[in-house]
């Protein structure tokens, strides 16, 4: 199976338990995330750290998290 995921810039991302993601956005806002949605780091970005999260976790309404659908990668897992 195969999982779209968007590069997400993030001011900080904490495990906050062995299943679970608190990331910060620059803007502030907050979304807790499952550690099964966050795919890794995104090596290319510079002058920040950015995370690959899931697109349809991130998709979700009640997801707060600030991000951009312009950096796209498919996953396998």
């Amino acid at each position: 199976m195969k999982t779209k995921c968007y590069s997400v810039r993030l001011e900080s991302l904490v495990r906050i338990s062995d299943k679970a993601y608190k990331a910060t956005a620059f803007d502030g806002s907050e979304a807790i995330l499952p550690k099964s949605m966050v795919f890794g780091n995104d090596s290319e970005v510079q002058k920040s750290d950015a995370y690959w999260i899931a697109a349809f976790i991130l998709e979700k309404e009640d997801c707060q998290l600030q991000y951009s659908t312009k950096k796209v990668k498919w996953f396998n897992r």
